[in-house]
């Protein structure tokens, strides 16, 4: 039996084993008995052996533990635009929401977010292998070979089922901005909000904007588990013109339309969708509850593109100045 006593005594190093990954570490967060190291490809975490046995029992456990959690770095738009975005909005100097709660939400939510590109992906990948598979079969009569991919309804369910639970996980956050929305649904989130506000507030136009979208969400993932006639899913088919048409999905239910598009448009468009919402929703949110810093007031605005590529993000606290320019605060 390995001894590492004396190691987890005294301080040490360790090498991120993933060869497919040489890209620096970039950010490192520190949440809970976690630290999250972010390099340009992915992000990992990592964990003491203390954390794991405190009392030392086993002495044969490695110092430390790593686990890589996405194949998404600072390079990525889907981890900048939500889980950087969070480490530099949920900050317990402007905010009196629980922050540790708030930043493994978000990470829960860019799981959901991470999974639903990778079925994009996966997707897309699939129909043009059935494309290609066809074009490669030449006729031996007057009959027309219609690709296939399979599953097509299945796949859909498992994406919506996916965005479902991100906008579950982004209400969640919700939460703890506007405690008395528990139990509530976002049509609810948009009544409190003009209740505190007014019909005119940029938070309340937001929400106007985005709710349609979350509802949709809902609604899709709804029709689609139980196979509701509201909703209809197709794998490539010929049309009249003796055209191949692509795999799409058309929806028209409690409100919530999707007229017939191709699966792939349909599954990048709400991906993109709820990326834009969960940044302008966290954005609106930590500006109405912001706390003075140091008792000086002070703004969350856009900052300059600089400080974007440097900072992974595009909002920040901080002033401005008196030539109107803001200037973070780090």
């Amino acid at each position: 039996m390995t001894d590492f006593r004396h190691i987890r005594e005294a301080a040490g190093s360790f090498t991120l084993n993933n060869p497919d990954d040489e890209t620096p570490i970039k950010e490192i967060v520190s949440l809970g008995k976690f630290l999250y190291l972010v390099t340009e490809k992915c992000t990992y975490r990592v964990q003491l052996a203390d954390q794991i046995d405190p009392e030392r029992k086993n002495l044969s456990l490695p110092p430390i533990f790593q686990q890589k959690l996405f194949d998404v770095g600072t390079e990525s738009e889907l981890l900048r635009r939500t889980f950087m975005q969070a480490k530099v909005l949920f900050r317990e100097e402007f905010l009196s929401i629980d922050i540790e709660k708030a930043m493994e939400l978000t990470l829960d939510a860019l799981a959901e977010l991470t999974a639903m590109h990778e079925i994009c992906e996966r997707f897309a990948a699939s129909e043009q292998a059935a494309i290609e598979k066809v074009k490669a079969v030449s006729s031996k009569d007057r009959s027309q070979t219609v690709p296939a991919i399979g599953g097509v309804q299945s796949q859909c369910k498992t994406f919506a089922q996916k965005a479902d639970h991100f906008a579950a996980k982004l209400m969640d956050i919700v939460r703890l901005f506007f405690p008395e929305q528990n139990g509530k649904n976002w049509d609810e989130l948009q009544a409190l909000a003009k209740h505190l506000y007014c019909d005119e507030d940029p938070f309340c136009k937001v929400l106007e904007q985005v709710i349609p979208v979350l509802k949709l969400v809902r609604n899709t993932r709804d029709c689609l588990e139980h196979h509701r006639p509201d909703a209809m899913v197709r794998d490539f088919e010929p049309d009249s013109d003796g055209d191949i048409v692509s795999p799409t999905i058309e929806m028209d239910f409690r409100g919530s339309l999707i007229e017939r598009c191709t699966i792939t448009s349909f599954m990048e468009q709400v991906r993109v969708h709820l990326l834009d919402i969960f940044e302008i929703l966290v954005a609106h949110m930590s500006a109405k509850h912001m706390k003075s810093f140091a008792g000086m007031p002070m703004s969350l605005g856009l900052l300059p593109e600089n400080l974007q590529a440097a900072w992974h993000v595009r909002f920040a606290y901080g002033m401005y100045d008196q030539a109107g320019h803001f200037v973070p605060c780090s």
